[in-house]
């Protein structure tokens, strides 16, 4: 009998925190996170950036950014 009471409340604790915490969203975040852009928002920004004055420069500037990048993954 003891057994059986031990057992109804140890679960009903675990069920009540297990619960709980189920309850929390993720409205906590850092207010300085950064949201990715979406596609329409970065080819509006390269409409702006780029023309053809200086899109010699802005490949280059792509080519070698991709180089860095794939240079630092392992």
């Amino acid at each position: 009998m003891l057994r059986k009471v031990l057992v109804i409340i140890v679960s009903a604790t675990i069920s009540f925190f297990y619960f709980s915490g189920c309850d929390k969203t993720s409205s906590n975040a850092e207010p300085n996170e950064e949201v990715a852009k979406t596609m329409a928002e970065y080819e509006a920004e390269a409409e702006v950036q780029i023309n053809e004055e200086n899109m010699a420069e802005e490949l280059e500037k792509i080519e070698k950014a991709l180089e860095q990048e794939l240079s630092e993954e392992p």
